[in-house]
């Protein structure tokens, strides 16, 4: 039998719990008809994915560039490593014309997608041994990226000569959901001063944060941005912030700090994707804006991960944004579906109130709820799957304090509003059973 075997830092990771395995595998249709049921009835709150439909005029686009032989062929050739120069331009046009960010071309790095522009910028600003700071909850993704592109595991000699993995530096967590009230930053100074608590203790490198945020949908306030900014300035530490979902923000202003550019803050870095707002999910299309100095870091990174990103989606993007953004259509089509998924979560809200009884968050943005079972999600969720043939995403893989808690997804619904409030009808008699029983 082959002794071949994977790496040491990958069998660490496979052991971790993740939420992301776990959606997959409630997902997956073997699973769910061994639960007797048919996977065409299942009901997902699991996805974090939008569920509207992209741009009109982005779509035509793609047929015209695929309609035109030499423009096709062009699409085939490398794009410069930061992005084209049209495509650059358009994405720092499109976060001024919208959200008033003072940006050029110059600022902007394309990346495959934001996942990947994550990793290769951790690689960028982190240097072994130094320490990062998340929130508890946060997009699952966030630690198992930084293990593998920051952290130096090694083999070390242990008590009874065992070998074992150990991480030379670590991740500092600063809870933002208390899971006593079910509120998300309940005391904004008190998060304040445990920050810089942190700061003084781990020394980090870096602050890493998602606003709005998933998995909880709330949007970070002013305030500790603010303060969170000023305290990595004095520690001479970067400050990034993912604006994945920065086009599905309920709040009317936005806050301030949506318009901060790196052009003017040196260690402030943008990290952003296609995905959300555009339905580009699988048409892999991120960047990042920073400082010009960054982003000639990032291009000698880029050279030795990826090279480059797709030619053909810069282009289409660049066209798109150059039209749309003259005529007013960028704006008309954000607008509206922002509208639609905040309505989508209004119909989740009244559902979780009428139907489950369960404590959950007001969101402000993204895709996102979390909602407290009041049991250890984990096996609940299984009972709840097999039960009521709906899903939802533990909330143990995004931080400590959901243990008891779910994600609970309304982007893949949002065209088919309907089927929310019936998901959390059988959510809700499943539940009053459990409780009587």
């Amino acid at each position: 039998m082959s002794q071949l075997g994977l790496s040491k830092l990958l069998d660490e990771m496979l052991n971790r719990p993740s939420a992301i395995r776990s959606m997959m595998k409630l997902a997956d249709d073997r699973n769910v008809r061994s639960m007797g049921l048919d996977p065409k009835d299942v009901i997902s709150f699991g996805g974090g994915w939008v569920g509207h439909h992209a741009p009109e005029r982005l779509r035509e686009i793609y047929v015209d560039i695929c309609s035109d032989k030499e423009l096709f062929h062009r699409t085939g050739g490398y794009p410069p490593i930061p992005g084209t120069p049209e495509c650059r331009r358009e994405l720092a046009h499109m976060d001024e014309h919208l959200f008033g960010v003072k940006a050029t071309g110059e600022n902007i790095h394309v990346g495959i997608s934001s996942t990947e522009l994550t990793h290769d910028l951790l690689r960028v600003i982190v240097n072994p041994g130094e320490d990062v700071v998340l929130f508890d909850p946060t997009y699952v993704n966030y630690y198992g990226q930084l293990v593998f592109a920051l952290t130096s595991w090694h083999l070390s000699k242990v008590s009874g000569g065992v070998d074992r993995l150990v991480p030379n530096a670590e991740v500092a967590y600063l809870r933002t959901l208390d899971p006593a009230t079910w509120s998300y930053l309940p005391d904004v100074d008190r998060s304040i001063s445990e920050l810089e608590q942190i700061f003084k203790i781990h020394k980090p490198r870096a602050l890493m944060l998602a606003t709005p945020d998933n998995p909880t949908g709330q949007v970070v306030p002013q305030k500790f941005m603010q303060a969170a900014l000023e305290i990595c300035q004095r520690n001479n530490a970067y400050m990034i912030v993912d604006y994945a979902y920065k086009w599905q923000c309920f709040l009317d202003p936005p806050p301030e700090y949506f318009s901060w550019s790196p052009a003017e803050i040196d260690n402030l870095i943008l990290i952003y994707s296609a995905s959300k707002w555009s339905r580009a999910l699988g048409r892999r299309l991120g960047w990042v804006t920073a400082s010009k100095k960054m982003v000639e870091a990032m291009e000698t990174m880029l050279t030795y991960s990826i090279l480059c990103a797709d030619h053909m989606h810069e282009l289409a993007t660049a066209k798109y944004l150059e039209e749309s953004i003259a005529d007013g259509g960028l704006r008309r089509y954000v607008n509206y579906w922002n509208a639609a998924y905040k309505e989508a979560a209004r119909i989740t809200l009244d559902g979780i109130d009428k139907y489950c009884g369960c404590r959950r968050l007001e969101p402000q943005g993204a895709l996102y709820t979390v909602m407290d079972l009041g049991v250890v999600a984990e096996p609940m969720v299984h009972e709840i799957l097999r039960n009521t043939g709906v899903l939802f995403i533990p909330g143990a893989g995004f931080g400590e304090s959901l243990v008891n808690g779910v994600r609970v997804s309304y982007g893949p619904l949002v065209e088919t509003p309907e089927r929310i409030k019936v998901g959390m009808e059988r959510v809700g008699e499943y539940l009053k059973t459990c409780k009587t029983e």
